[in-house]
């Protein structure tokens, strides 16, 4: 977090290394400044006989100093077991972390130092380490490193696990030893972070309040007082530079960078992002106001950050897996090889989104290159290779509204809008089928038709949930006959046009950047049947909707079919970097083999199948598992949302329909226009960003897309919300 005034964590390599009394040289320095401080030490162990706040208060008796400590446990031991058997302070962590947000937020000090228990990495109240429980805040850290013999061991690896958790580490102090630890670490980091080096001090126990050891304590400060106040001004310009460099990131942004899917003329100031965790990112407002000493504010990512989040930002197990694979392999040269990471994630593919249909993995670096091969795939079975250099006309068989990347070959397999139409090598090439929709209203599940499928357009459903449109049962319904003859009447058309279709290519049931529609399953069933008996190639696009984003594992498994070809990207890889795949069955991967290299499957990336990639979407898949919202015994991440309170959020006049499936909610805001073209959307938005909810609008839908590790408390406010601002807008219309 970005704070107005200097707020700092004081974290060690070790216990007993010093941080209590450098905290307090560093209270004695600012004093000295005649700068208002504060010193918190959030958990004591063997209170009251220990007691690091009274320590710190000791010695800086000065009015300007305020020393507490929040919480206290008797035994002289480890957090973790200090408080063993105290039933009573269940879920304790989160109370004592908003009291040290509001300690920073309301305190009126300008010099704020927050000392941890322990090492960085010792145990909390409830066994989480250290740098997890104060890594929510993310203040910048003064590392107390250790001057032992093995202390240079021990420092290193502290200061670099703090590092992989997100911390910036600001300065390093300790005492000058014996061992010269400290010249061989300023040396080790070539001046990475200023090392500032204390004499020693010849007491034992500083916590005994003998009169000689006052006497050599008040010495010891006394003799180290350049050094401390050395520390404390570059601590103090530390901060001020902190604030600055944002104004200058914002200035590059401006002048140089080109982001995606965004109109220039519109966007006034670019947010600069300070950090990321768990469900939250933070951004940084240097004019906020309103929340005092914080400059920087968590939201809540609703739009998984452009559909990549599941389990979070940050996880500590996504990184270490990241870090380990870029140690032991960097990126290494894929095609005729093979490595650990990639045939361990090959398996785990083959045997679970690919299980039971899928016999090859191809390597690609994201969503639309997966889409681009397989279409050459799917190509290749269905045409087979050009004969005499004649290539045919070949048509991708599709649903209106979709996206499929934005490279060439996946844009044309998709019809006209407003992604393509200023684009002068967009060839659509396709034949494109209306669809239905499925959202409730007023309580009641509705199927939307376009007249293209049936005059009757709207279809008042009696199912009292949304897996019920997913019963098979429904293929003997008249909805199904309906659908039938409308699939029919096209094959026939596409006959008649003589068009040659390659492949149907479509995004199972949820449509995402063409307005995140929920289509009707039983549609896609039918279509997929149909194309079956006619052998056209199904590749199913679940770069969206793949890995538990709906709920199962996959999207096909939901609708019960087996494709020929899948793409999956997004959530493969734990949120962390690019990465996707394209599974195919064997019979498709033979169309390719032959005697010379123009018969193969020529496409590629550089970082193809990077041992980091793979090794974190291992990682993903496990901790995808583990999280709170899993369901083990139906392999599906469940019960995130409150129907009753989106129950009423179907009943508003503004509202045209609303749905929650799997991890997503959407919601469609009445409006004449619909789609891109909408800027209905644009003052709902502001709200839900004052609210703390960064979303990313589609027109007129805003969409919510849950963490696997999401609470109900978190899902229900932000749902309230909603319910809240949208009840608001119709008062005063």
């Amino acid at each position: 977090m970005l704070t107005k005034y200097p707020a700092f964590y004081v974290m060690g390599a070790n216990t007993d290394i010093g941080k209590t009394l450098f905290s307090g040289g560093l209270c004695q320095a600012a004093t000295n400044e005649d700068v208002k401080t504060l010193y918190l030490k959030p958990i004591q162990t063997g209170f009251p006989k220990d007691s690091d706040s009274s320590f710190v208060k000791k010695y800086n008796p000065s009015e300007n100093v305020s020393a507490k400590t929040i919480f206290s446990l008797s035994e002289a031991v480890s957090p973790h077991r200090a408080l063993k058997g105290n039933s009573s302070l269940e879920n304790f962590e989160e109370q004592l972390l908003n009291i040290i947000r509001d300690e920073i937020k309301q305190n009126e000090s300008d010099f704020i130092l927050i000392e941890g228990a322990g090492g960085a990495a010792s145990p909390s109240l409830y066994g989480n380490l250290q740098c997890d429980f104060y890594r929510s805040l993310r203040l910048p850290v003064i590392f107390i490193a250790d001057a032992k013999l093995g202390g240079i061991s021990t420092s290193i690896s502290t200061l670099e696990l703090l590092e992989a958790r997100g911390f910036i580490i600001t300065s390093i102090l300790l005492f000058a030893g014996e061992h010269e630890n400290a010249p061989f670490l300023r040396k080790y980091f070539k001046d990475k972070y200023p090392v500032f080096e204390f004499k020693n001090l010849n007491v034992k126990n500083a916590a005994n309040n003998s009169e000689g050891n006052t006497k050599e304590l008040e010495q010891w400060y006394q003799d180290n007082l350049i050094q401390f106040s050395d520390a404390f001004r570059f601590l103090s310009n530390y901060h001020l530079s902190r604030i600055q460099i944002v104004d200058e990131y914002i200035e590059v942004a401006k002048k140089h960078i080109w982001w995606p899917f965004t109109q220039h003329k519109l966007i006034d100031s670019p947010k600069y992002i300070e950090s990321a965790y768990k469900d939250d990112i933070s951004f940084v407002n240097l004019q906020n106001e309103e929340h005092n000493n914080f400059l920087s504010q968590n939201h809540y990512d609703a739009s998984a950050s452009w559909w990549t989040q599941g389990i979070g930002h940050g996880l500590p197990k996504i990184t270490q897996a990241a870090a380990v694979a870029a140690g032991r392999y960097g990126h290494v040269m894929f095609p005729g090889n093979v490595h650990e990471p990639v045939a361990k994630l090959t398996y785990k593919l083959i045997n679970t989104v690919g299980k039971a249909w899928a016999d090859r993995v191809f390597y690609s670096d994201n969503g639309s290159t997966a889409v681009e091969i397989a279409l050459k795939i799917a190509f290749r079975k269905s045409i087979g290779l050009p004969q005499n250099n004649e290539k045919q006309e070949v048509f991708v068989l599709g649903l209106k509204d979709s996206y499929h990347g934005d490279t060439h070959g996946s844009m044309n397999a998709t019809n006209p809008n407003i992604f393509k139409t200023n684009e002068h090598w967009y060839t659509p090439k396709g034949f494109w089928l209306e669809y239905p929709v499925i959202a409730l209203k007023n309580k009641k599940y509705l199927v939307t038709l376009p007249l293209d499928i049936s005059e009757n357009s709207i279809w008042h459903m009696s199912f009292q949930s949304l897996g019920s449109f997913f019963d098979d049962e429904r293929l003997d319904s008249e909805l199904a006959k309906i659908y039938f003859e409308y699939i029919q009447k096209n094959f026939e058309l596409i006959a008649h046009q003589k068009l040659r279709v390659g492949a149907l290519l479509i995004e199972p049931i949820i449509q995402g950047a063409g307005g995140m529609k929920f289509i009707d399953p039983l549609f896609q069933k039918i279509l997929v049947s149909e194309c079956q008996k006619r052998k056209i190639p199904i590749i199913i696009d679940e770069v969206f909707t793949g890995f538990w984003r709906l709920g199962k594992m996959t999207a096909a498994q939901m609708l019960n079919i087996k494709p020929d070809v899948a793409c999956y990207a997004k959530l493969l890889s734990g949120g962390l970097l690019p990465m996707s795949v394209t599974l195919a069955r064997e019979e498709y991967f033979e169309c390719f083999l032959g005697d010379s290299l123009d018969k193969a499957l020529l496409h590629g990336h550089s970082y193809t199948a990077t041992p980091i990639g793979c090794s974190v979407a291992l990682e993903s898949f496990d901790e995808i598992q583990a999280s709170i919202n899993y369901c083990v015994e139906r392999d599906s991440i469940c019960n995130l949302w409150n129907y009753s309170i989106i129950e009423k959020i179907s009943c508003l006049s503004n509202i045209a329909g609303v749905y929650a499936l799997g991890s997503i909610f959407a919601l469609e805001l009445k409006d004449t226009e619909s789609g891109y073209a909408s800027i209905r959307a644009k003052e709902f938005v502001t709200q839900l960003q004052n609210a703390s909810i960064a979303v990313r609008p589609l027109g007129n839908v805003i969409y919510i897309l849950a963490g696997f590790n999401s609470s109900k408390k978190k899902l229900d406010s932000i749902l309230m919300i909603i319910l809240e601002i949208l009840s608001k807008e119709i008062e005063f219309e």
